[in-house]
Parts: structure tokens; C-alpha cells; sequence
């Protein structure tokens, strides 16, 4: 081999090897700049409240990822299986209600903002995967501003239930079926 071949290969090994040490090396994530940020925007713990208030008992996740609930097909190979996974595994789910006995998904909800307007196809992209999965998708416009009462609508006609809320005081519930 020509010395030029040889120093250039010898530069190349040098210069993967600082790339290697630098990142592979313990405590390459310490040294990274990074600042807190909300779990949930205001909008979403309020949600996240009203669903809990219309399915007590059920144990509400916020921010999931979709590869947390989630796997490829089985029959894929390998490149295939990790393929599929990346497409969706980063995506994320406002929230998952889980049956705290089970464990079991009992649903998903998506807080729709103003954002979502423009990705109605991507939008219902995901809901046709996450359907595929096994799961359903209640949607939520936050454009009308939601209120108990249309996300405990919302909830019970997905569930198939007549009631997603427990029943109010009486005093409100003469209130209610009189307006």
C-alpha cells in the first residue's frame, strides 16, 4: 500500500475514534444543555381532569408514546419489524385511559388544537393505525372549548355507555334536563 492510502486510512480511524469517544463516552447525555418543560399546555390537564371526572377509576395517562402500546406486525423480518417501528414508535397520544385491573387500553383521546385544522388526513392516518392496533380514537376540538358534559358525551357514545359521568347532585340534574 501507498503511504498516502495508508496515512488516509490512518486519519479516517483517528477521526471515527473522536467521534466514537465523544459520544459513546459516560456522560455524553449529562453535558447536554436542556431546561424542564410541562407534562401538559393548561388545556390538556383541564381535559385530562374532565376525563378522569367521566370515567372514575380509570387510570389516565398523558403524552404517550405510540411504541409504549404498540408493536409491528409479527411476520416482519428484522429490517422490516424496525422499519415499521420508527414510523410510529416517537409518535405520541394526548391520552391513553387504561383499566387499572387489566392493564388493558380502554381507549385513546386526542385534544385536537388549532394545529390539527391542516392535518386532517395525517390525523386520520393515525387514528386508522392506532385502529388497526386494536384501539379507538375519541377526538376532542379544543376550538369549542370542551366541557364536562361533551367530553362525558364523547367518552360514553365511543364506550357504547348511556352515562360516562357519575350522576350529578339533584339539584343540577333538575337543572339539567330542564335547559
Amino acid at each position: 500500500m501507498k503511504a498516502e492510502t495508508l496515512l488516509l486510512m490512518a486519519a479516517a480511524a483517528a477521526f471515527l475514534l473522536v467521534i466514537f469517544l465523544r459520544f459513546a463516552a459516560p456522560g455524553y447525555l449529562s453535558r447536554l444543555k436542556v431546561r424542564p418543560k410541562p407534562l401538559m399546555t393548561q388545556a390538556e390537564r383541564r381535559v385530562c381532569f374532565m376525563i378522569e371526572r367521566a370515567l372514575p377509576g380509570a387510570r389516565v395517562h398523558s403524552q404517550v408514546s405510540m411504541g409504549a402500546i404498540m408493536n409491528p406486525a409479527k411476520g416482519l423480518t428484522k429490517s422490516e419489524w424496525w422499519t415499521t417501528f420508527n414510523k410510529f414508535s416517537s409518535k405520541r397520544i394526548d391520552f391513553v385511559v387504561e383499566d387499572p385491573e387489566t392493564g388493558a387500553v380502554i381507549l385513546l383521546v386526542e385534544l385536537d388544537d388549532r394545529t390539527h385544522n391542516s392535518r386532517g388526513d395525517r390525523d386520520r392516518d393515525r387514528d386508522e393505525l392506532t385502529r388497526r392496533a386494536g384501539f379507538q380514537t375519541v377526538r376532542i376540538s379544543a376550538g369549542r372549548r370542551p366541557t364536562q358534559q361533551s367530553i362525558a358525551s364523547l367518552i360514553g357514545d365511543a364506550l357504547d355507555i348511556e352515562e360516562a359521568l357519575p350522576p350529578l347532585p339533584a339539584k343540577s340534574q333538575t337543572s339539567r334536563t330542564n335547559a
